[in-house]
């Protein structure tokens, strides 16, 4: 299954953005209003490791390794989160998270991958999809909050 979205972020430095995810407090901000945890995280760099736990009738574990961390150009950046420990049935997780610079806009860019040990994986995309899907108006209120 796949989820992709492209969120444009007004009136903001690309640079801003791409250091705000290297900062703990940008991805607590993500998930404030849902429901996980952060056991832990240390950063995005390639080999970096980030456990969270995910509630969902009970708590599951969530732990991803960092990938293909991109060195920031002055309009590109991205990395991936790969799925190491999955909840709800998946066998796969991939997770690219890309900010782009262009026509002096700036946006950031989730490209989501996963499957399901079975067919009723599909009951599970949106349960799995909300938590991104909010990021659409969550990463323009971090930025406009904390940034301006």
């Amino acid at each position: 299954m796949i989820y992709y979205q492209k969120v444009k972020i007004k009136n903001i430095n690309f640079h801003d953005v791409v250091s705000s995810f290297h900062d703990l407090n940008f991805v607590k901000f993500l998930i404030t209003f849902q429901p996980v945890k952060i056991i832990d995280w240390n950063g995005i760099n390639n080999g970096d490791r980030a456990h969270f736990m995910f509630w969902f009738l009970g708590w599951k574990d969530f732990k991803v390794v960092h990938e293909n961390y991109q060195k920031p150009t002055n309009t590109t950046f991205s990395f991936i989160d790969k799925g190491e420990v999955l909840p709800l049935g998946l066998r796969y997780w991939k997770h690219k998270h890309s900010v782009l610079y262009e026509n002096n806009e700036v946006f950031i860019i989730d490209d989501i991958n996963f499957e399901h040990k079975n067919i009723f994986g599909i009951f599970f995309y949106p349960i799995l999809v909300a938590p991104i899907f909010l990021r659409k108006i969550l990463y323009r209120l971090y930025f406009w909050y904390n940034l301006n």
